[in-house]
């Protein structure tokens, strides 16, 4: 069956706040949302059911619980005519005229014959004889057994539809999260009402407190314990994917275009499954669409924090980053020549042998960083994770280059809090340089992170994430 045949109305339950799967038709929203709270309560009062289903007015609500850590619990609104395309596409040797197609749906309310007659007006006589009809459709001797078929299937359908395998998803980042990413990492997309998709990471419990979190160039690796300290703070981290991440086959957009769709995506995100409002946790360079985002939707987000904070002015010239130099330079002079240069450079890196030690010399200044890119390296995946982060990146990371040549932070209103969180053995953006920034922001706190360079992965997100938690328990200093 199809993923999509339909387009029912869909609330993701999350902790019992109700976010629209996709935008709703402002003519119906509120019925439908009064429908969806309905049953929502009806669940509350009575004891947890895998799935239930109840009639409000026009309009069959399905509520189904979340059945493991990658599923999203959810209530979908269906009209007559949501009913009558998902009977088509399911049963299509089965052909009801309306009258039926409403009795099925009392059927699967458990709402009886004769209760159903009385809330329609309609004789018992009647309903019977619809039974009858009902039921030699089916060729199905009995309601109960009719009703747990068509139940059953209906369910079926709508966790497809809720979690299609990997739809609006490309295969290479489902293939990345197959494979590199623990039990506890949901991926999804959501649609626009243009049909433009947005991959979404999301991780931690679905009644956490949501933080959207932005990524940098190449995602980071996340691991069983990161999921299960998420999962003891309470915090929900929503991952917006750029375009281009983890999709080695995709046509690069112009600067312009990448910056407004990924903040596109990441308004989206916000809007559904953070509910209109949040924190927002921006890696690295990153830090540039996090205050763009601010800038254009100032409502949205509650605070700023951000993880390795990039600089363009004041940087050290020596040492043994000379790539990472040259490739911030055209990006910033001459961007025209940045895609031949890193296409003949992805080539090179792609040799045998070569990206283990480009990444051991661009972070041999930092213990630290080192320390982590011998981790990766050494780690259960050898090289293998960190060349498919970034070099299947590459439509997405040529603009991580491209964001430092303006980081916007002079656009960060005065009135958005900011966290910049930042490692005191960090040897590309040294801390005296983010602590001049800091003071010139107006309303900043800067987090000094013990023993962490620019690289804030592994060990390093549980202090992080416990501030943006509002737990800090690691004696973290502030100034």
């Amino acid at each position: 069956m199809p993923d999509a045949f339909w387009q029912p109305t869909i609330y993701l339950d999350c902790g019992r706040r109700l976010t629209p799967l996709h935008p709703l038709d402002a003519v119906n929203a509120d019925a439908l949302l009064k429908a969806a709270r309905d049953i929502l309560e009806n669940v509350a009062r009575g004891s947890e059911r895998p799935v239930a289903i109840d009639l409000r007015d026009d309009y069959l609500v399905v509520r189904v619980a979340s059945s493991a850590p990658s599923r999203s619990a959810f209530i979908a609104v269906l009209s007559r005519e949501d009913v009558a395309t998902f009977l088509a596409e399911t049963f299509p040797h089965v052909h009801l005229p309306p009258a039926l197609q409403w009795l099925l749906s009392l059927q699967l309310a458990g709402i009886g014959l004769k209760a159903g007659a009385e809330r329609d007006k309609r004789s018992i006589e009647t309903r019977k004889r619809q039974s009858q009809q009902l039921r030699a459709a089916f060729e199905i001797e009995d309601m109960a057994t009719l009703g747990r078929q068509v139940s059953n299937a209906l369910v079926v359908a709508l966790d497809r539809y809720v979690h299609p395998h990997h739809s609006g998803v490309g295969k290479s980042v489902a293939a990345y999260v197959d494979r590199y990413m623990p039990v506890g990492t949901r991926l999804y997309s959501l649609c626009d009402r243009d049909g433009t998709t947005f991959p979404v990471l999301d991780m931690g419990p679905l009644d956490g407190e949501p933080v959207l979190t932005l990524h940098a160039m190449a995602l980071p690796d996340i691991r069983v314990q990161d999921i299960a300290c998420l999962n003891d703070l309470g915090l929900r981290l929503i991952w917006p994917l750029r375009h281009g991440v983890c999709a080695p086959d995709a046509t690069a957009l112009s600067h312009k275009e990448h910056v407004d769709h990924a903040l596109r995506g990441a308004l989206m995100a916000l809007q559904v499954l953070c509910g209109g409002r949040a924190q927002v946790l921006a890696f690295a360079a990153a830090s540039k669409l996090g205050i763009e985002l601010a800038h254009r939707e100032p409502a949205a987000v509650s605070a700023l924090h951000v993880a390795g904070v990039c600089l363009r002015e004041g940087r050290p010239e020596t040492g043994p980053r000379r790539l990472a130099r040259g490739v911030l330079a055209l990006a910033a002079n001459r961007p025209a020549l940045l895609d031949p240069i890193l296409g003949q450079f992805e080539t090179h890196l792609r040799k045998p042998g070569v990206f283990e030690g480009f990444l051991k010399r661009q972070f041999a200044e930092s213990s630290a960083d080192l320390s982590i890119i011998e981790a990766e390296l050494n780690g259960p995946f050898g090289s293998r994770r960190f060349r498919d982060a970034l070099l299947d990146s590459a439509a997405s990371a040529r603009h991580d280059f491209l964001f430092q040549s303006d980081l916007g932070w002079s656009r960060a209103s005065a009135d958005l809090p900011i966290h910049l969180h930042h490692g005191d053995k960090d040897r590309i953006h040294p801390l005296p340089l983010i602590e001049a920034l800091n003071k010139r922001l107006p309303n900043s706190v800067l987090h000094r992170h013990q023993n962490v360079g620019q690289l804030f992965c592994h060990e390093h997100f549980m202090p992080l994430w416990f501030i943006v938690a509002g737990h800090n328990r690691h004696g973290d200093q502030a100034g």
